[in-house]
């Protein structure tokens, strides 16, 4: 917000010696958001005969760049002849300098009121004691009779009115036909806009030797012969009629036949600005049998909506692409839900693996969405020929989810998880071997020991699901050893450790006593066990330990890996 707080206005005398010409000062002090303003400013003022409305009494005063310091600025101002004594009225607009020149009216502001201009001493005297001087004078023709004045060799000052010449006496503004010769011993100057005289003979001026001809008279202006230097003109605008049509005007459409290269230092070396509703619209076309395609920034009259980015495809009059105020991407849809968005009937798209002539896909087709493989070339994939898809897995409608193949139209459903009512079902027969195992651990870790005890796996946690029966299997390939006498016993046990560590299962394998020899008796298989046991709801853990026992020093046991695996079944099963 801006505000002008006081103004002074008064006559500027140049020296007691010079007459006061029509220019005045106005001093101002130009706040903003209740500050004093710094800075460079752009000023406007205008003369009005009252506080508010009417019309201008004389031109607009512009002043660029003007200074403002601490809130205080000075301008000269020359409105003319316009102070006969009447009031006056100032209205001042004001914009901070952007660069812009006084022929654009861009961002000025209207400060309110107008300022109303208060007389200045010499203005006094010329509307008092002026006028009281000249009416004095009049009735005593300033002490001469009037004859004195009717005397012309009695004028010693003014200028006679040009009324009052004769029609045989030339004017410097008038047109003048000469009758007579007319010698110049002087050069002369004509400054008129037009034709300064004209010649009515046809006869050729002798020693006419004008500037503007370059010292040539017309005949030196043949086409074929004449030859001009364009640094010589150093004044005028060429008018767009004279410059070929190879050179590209602001106002009209230009059309560019060859590359155009912008090469700055700026961020942004190319700005278009549209004021369209419609949009801004770039336009990319090919002639050797391309499309037409738009490039558009939309505005408030677009029908995609304004502030759109779309890629519009002008010869089938469809927008191909829309990137929206949200950042929301959309292909074959204007109006994007999410990040990104494909519209079609039975929309799909395309995964390819450039290390293999297959590729996958994902398709919403009506009631499916299907995700399968597409066989470009026929190269591989036999059962899928080349240009065609097969559906390997999908999920319908009705909450159905499975594998399925789908080559031709509708889908068929393979193997199911969901038949769409809430049950999962398995079409085909089903092997026992095909139960998955829900935890299983193993080590490949070796070692060997003698009368003593080893954890193979610390732990196996089972989140079971609801009551039924694990199942739990475990093993470790051994080899145990007796040296001098046999009695040598190797044994794997199975700990629950859910709450508290609780034997559960364990398997002994041993070498009985018996007559010892040199090399002692040797015995390499699997340990194993099995264990089944009902549970409930929640979290259970288990480990697996390897001990050995001989009363003969000597006697050891060694292990090579390990492995348990646990399986949880439904009640009922």
């Amino acid at each position: 917000m801006f505000r002008a707080l006081f103004v002074i206005a008064a006559l500027a005398p140049l020296s007691m010696a010079q007459p006061l010409s029509t220019v005045f000062t106005y001093q101002g002090e130009l706040r903003a958001s209740n500050a004093p303003a710094n800075g460079t400013y752009d000023l406007r003022f205008t003369l009005y005969a009252q506080a508010v409305d009417g019309a201008p009494i004389a031109a607009t005063q512009c002043l660029d760049n003007v200074t403002v310091d601490q809130g205080k600025f000075t301008a000269l101002l020359d409105f003319g002849d316009v102070f006969i004594g009447d009031e006056r009225y100032l209205q001042i607009e004001v914009r901070p300098d952007t660069g812009l020149g006084c022929a654009s009216l861009t961002g000025f502001v209207t400060l309110a009121p107008r300022q109303r201009l208060t007389a200045a001493p010499h203005s006094l005297h010329a509307l008092t004691a002026g006028q009281a001087e000249w009416a004095a004078d009049a009735t005593t023709f300033g002490g001469q009779p009037a004859s004195f004045y009717t005397n012309a060799a009695n004028m010693n000052a003014g200028t006679l009115p040009d009324a009052r010449l004769s029609g045989n006496v030339s004017t410097l503004s008038g047109a003048q036909t000469f009758l007579g010769p007319k010698t110049f011993s002087a050069a002369a100057s004509f400054n008129s806009a037009g034709s300064p005289f004209t010649v009515s003979s046809t006869t050729r001026v002798t020693n006419l030797n004008a500037d503007l001809l370059d010292g040539l008279n017309s005949t030196a202006f043949a086409t074929a012969s004449h030859t001009h230097d364009a640094s010589g003109i150093t004044s005028g605008t060429l008018a767009d009629a004279r410059v070929p049509s190879t050179i590209p005007r602001l106002s009209d459409n230009n059309v560019f036949i060859d590359t155009q290269v912008i090469n700055v230092s700026n961020q942004t070396p190319l700005t278009l600005i549209g004021s369209s509703t419609s949009g801004t619209w770039i336009n990319l076309q090919n002639t050797g049998g391309g499309r037409v395609w738009n490039l558009i920034s939309t505005g408030s009259g677009n029908g995609e909506g304004a502030g759109k980015f779309l890629v519009r495809d002008q010869t089938a009059g469809a927008v191909r692409l829309t990137l929206d105020t949200a950042g929301r991407m959309g292909l074959g849809t204007s109006t994007p839900g999410s990040l990104l968005e494909l519209s079609q009937a039975d929309a799909a798209m395309r995964i390819r693996n450039t290390n293999d002539p297959g590729g996958g896909y994902i398709q919403d087709t009506f009631s499916t969405l299907q995700l399968g493989m597409y066989n470009p070339t026929g190269a591989a994939w036999g059962t899928v020929p080349a240009g065609g898809t097969r559906a390997m897995f999908g999920m319908q409608n009705t909450g159905r989810v499975g594998t399925l193949t789908n080559t031709t139209g509708s889908p068929v459903w393979r193997n199911t998880l969901d038949d769409g009512n809430g049950n999962a079902s398995i079409q085909g027969n089903l092997t026992a071997n095909n139960m998955p195992a829900i935890k299983f651990a193993s080590i490949s870790a070796t070692g060997s020991f003698a009368n003593n005890s080893v954890t193979l796996i610390e732990n196996i946690t089972v989140n079971v699901p609801a009551s039924g029966y694990l199942r739990i299997t475990a093993r470790s390939p051994i080899f145990l050893h007796a040296y001098d006498f046999w009695n040598s016993t190797a044994t794997l046990e199975l700990k629950e450790t859910t709450s508290n560590e609780v034997v559960i299962k364990q398997t002994a394998l041993g070498i009985a006593d018996g007559a010892p020899t040199a090399s002692g008796m040797n015995w390499q298989g699997d340990i194993t066990l099995e264990h089944s046991t009902a549970t409930g709801a929640g979290t259970r853990s288990f480990k697996l330990r390897l001990l050995h026992s001989s009363p003969t020093a000597g006697n050891a046991v060694s292990y090579s890996g390990a492995e348990i695996t646990v399986m949880y079944f439904p009640a009922g099963l």
